[in-house]
């Protein structure tokens, strides 16, 4: 597992600086929505799965790659049987039950069972920085809190939530701690930069 940054999102240098590059490289589009690609076949050097935020493979070479700067990167590997997936997921993929949607797909497509995943999440926005109006009371309940007047949301919370309801246990999930809205020195932050910030790449594979 990697996560690189660089506000230059030339993806194919960043990779390039990896000790050993990837074959292959697969990114997700990115919608912001609840879909998931199982990736079993690459035919060019690099390609974008349109319309989802979510990538599953078991071929070894093939780097899975998203961008983030506020959302969560959460990547996922069975070592047993080879199998890696990530996911872009923002409020909405976590309110699409994103990452519950994956571990289904590991299950269905390879038969990796929840409890022999291990999983990671990467830098992101966290309760401290991510003021939310009151329509996220209903999407995710507890994990809304009120703070000195402001409205937050836990994302890392949802996310690890929906990960244990599947069947993943808490200590196979790492959570890095880094909130990107407080060190932007460090990190993109959309909320905080907007926009024309810069975006972390993070990227899995199976090495051959």
């Amino acid at each position: 597992m990697a996560g690189v940054t660089d506000r230059s999102m030339d993806v194919q240098a960043l990779v390039q600086r990896l000790p050993a590059p990837p074959a292959k490289l697969v990114q997700a589009q990115q919608v912001h929505g609840g879909s998931v690609a199982i990736i079993e076949g690459v035919a060019s050097a690099t390609c974008s799965i349109a319309g989802c935020d979510a990538l599953v493979t078991r071929q070894p070479g093939v780097a899975l790659l998203i961008r983030t700067a506020d959302c969560l990167p959460i990547l996922l590997a069975d070592p047993a049987k080879a199998v890696i997936g990530i996911i872009h997921a923002g409020w909405r993929g976590l309110a699409a039950r994103l990452p519950m949607r994956v571990v289904s797909a590991f299950r269905q497509a390879y038969r990796s069972e929840p409890q022999a995943l291990h999983v990671a999440i990467g830098p992101a926005i966290h309760a401290c920085c991510y003021d939310v109006g009151p329509e996220f009371s209903e999407r995710f309940g507890s994990f809304v809190r009120r703070r000195a007047g402001r409205r937050t949301c836990d994302l890392i919370g949802v996310a690890i939530h929906q990960l244990q309801r599947c069947g993943v246990p808490r200590h196979r999930i790492v959570d890095s701690g880094q909130c990107t809205g407080c060190d932007l020195r460090r990190w993109y932050s959309v909320r905080k930069e907007g926009d024309a910030t810069g975006r972390m790449t993070s990227l899995i594979l199976v090495r051959p």
